[in-house]
């Protein structure tokens, strides 16, 4: 039911000015959700534009004061549903808050507004010769808060970990409207609990956060890129294995089937870059740690024999490498736009993650389960699978309305996440659950672990102010 507003939209107009409120219907459908449409309404009262933390905290303390539940709002590239909102909730959009604030070469830090995008967080990171490492196709327009807010993985976490390992400190505004400040450039701090890991990948269900200080890296000198066709799903995890025991430092090892191939080559109206197709694809990169002519050579060379030791053993149909940058972003351009490529079909995906040794077994029950139980649609798979991280993705038939689609592919979810739960694995890798998967939690969290959560929530949001209705 959709509150009354005319007090709280009274006491936001005298806090932040009426120019940054909007109940247009186009900003309430743009601003009220994110990528996944899961057939629930999206019904927000009211979109708030704060512009600092002061701003948050107003926002916050009106919207509580007034009974009215707040959904935090970052890019809304998320896949759960969980910066949806479905029952007249205040969207309260970090887009304003966008500042870079500083960057420490020395200490290799940076400090940015919540609102920052990804690219930017990178750009300013590269400006000064460093590197933020957090890595995905959606950077253009997801926001570090968000990103922080789901625990974002993305292509490199291979090599440099998930979200949570690069956050320093986090200044976050509460359900009560305080502004606690966690951390920040202090790289020791050994006193107690660490807070700052709460609020990490909740999904603004604790906190809002607002301001956010990273670590840095020094980047590679330079990479290698190659796209290598592969006849199994077995032999996509020898290859990894394969390269993993080299000496050579992979930073990504990227997988799709021939079908997500096909539909970027519709897409792009593009051409198959071999001169058969494979049953797999698989996208690798290669860190190059020295500059010079002569240690890119090195590399290009061990990567080509390892590549060719993977073919002489079965493992390797063909492979491409890249011998320019351009030819490189051309190679990753066919795992990036995958998801581009598929939005016509407006798929049901499902972000899963397994120990790395059981994605083939995984994906052997999988395929025959969907095509016995879902008929007609067409399962398509690609993901990270040098961390077990895979998307899934049901593409609906072009003859069937999307309710009914939804219909189905939400009966079989549950056979789908006790497969998942069978082999080991996680219902969500790095989507969070949102109101996707919140029904389906047990098959990763047991009884007592999602009453240890309920307690965390209880006592930071005791009236169930924030994100409400996600996770649980």
């Amino acid at each position: 039911m959709v509150p009354d507003l005319q007090d709280l939209r009274a006491a936001l107009v005298a806090a932040l000015g009426a120019e940054r409120l909007s109940d247009d219907p186009a900003d309430l459908a743009y601003y009220g959700a994110d990528r996944c449409r899961g057939g629930w309404p999206v019904q927000p009262s009211l979109v708030v534009f704060p512009r600092s933390p002061a701003d948050v905290q107003a926002v916050v303390r009106a919207c509580a004061a007034h009974g009215v539940p707040v959904v935090p709002s970052g890019g809304r590239t998320g896949l759960a549903g969980a910066a949806t909102a479905t029952r007249g909730e205040v969207v309260l959009s970090l887009e304003r808050m966008h500042r870079i604030v500083e960057v420490d070469p020395a200490a290799r830090t940076l400090r940015c507004e919540a609102g920052a995008t990804l690219q930017a967080v990178q750009d300013a990171a590269a400006a000064a010769g460093l590197l933020y490492p957090v890595d995905y196709a959606a950077k253009g327009s997801a926001q570090i808060g968000g990103s922080l807010a789901t625990n974002a993985g993305g292509v490199k976490v291979l090599r440099y970990g998930l979200t949570r390992d690069w956050v320093l400190g986090l200044k976050v505004v509460l359900a009560s409207g305080e502004l606690l400040v966690l951390g920040g450039a202090l790289v020791k701090n050994n006193t107690g609990y660490d807070l700052r890991q709460l609020f990490i990948g909740s999904e603004g269900t604790l906190g809002v956060i607002v301001e956010v200080t990273l670590k840095l890296a020094r980047p590679p000198a330079d990479s290698l890129v190659a796209l290598c066709a592969v006849p199994s799903d077995a032999a996509v995890l020898a290859l990894f294995a394969r390269l993993r025991r080299s000496s050579l430092t992979l930073s990504a090892f990227e997988f799709l089937d021939h079908g997500c191939l096909n539909h970027v080559l519709a897409h792009r109206k593009g051409d198959l870059p071999f001169s058969r197709s494979a049953a797999r694809y698989v996208l690798v990169e290669v860190e190059v740690p020295v500059p010079g002519a002569a240690a890119l050579e090195h590399m290009r060379d061990e990567l080509g024999a390892c590549l060719a030791e993977a073919d002489d053993a079965g493992e390797l149909g063909d492979a491409v490498l890249a011998a320019t940058q351009a030819q490189a972003r051309a190679l990753w351009a066919y795992r990036e736009d995958i998801s581009e490529s598929l939005h016509r079909h407006t798929p049901h995906k499902a972000d899963i993650a397994l120990p790395v040794a059981r994605v083939a077994e995984f994906l052997a029950a999988w395929r025959p389960l969907v095509a016995e139980r879902l008929p007609g649609i067409e399962a398509l798979c690609f993901g990270h699978v040098g961390d077990g991280n895979l998307h899934l993705n049901l593409l609906r038939p072009a003859d069937e309305g999307l309710p009914a689609f939804l219909d189905r592919v939400h009966a079989f979810d549950d056979e789908l996440y006790a497969l998942v739960q069978a082999h080991d694995g996680s219902i969500s890798a790095e989507h969070g659950v949102g109101l996707l998967k919140r029904d389906h939690l047990h098959y990763s969290r047991n009884a007592t672990e999602v009453a240890l959560m309920r307690g965390i929530k209880s006592v930071l949001d005791p009236a169930g102010l924030l994100n409400p209705g996600k996770i649980f």
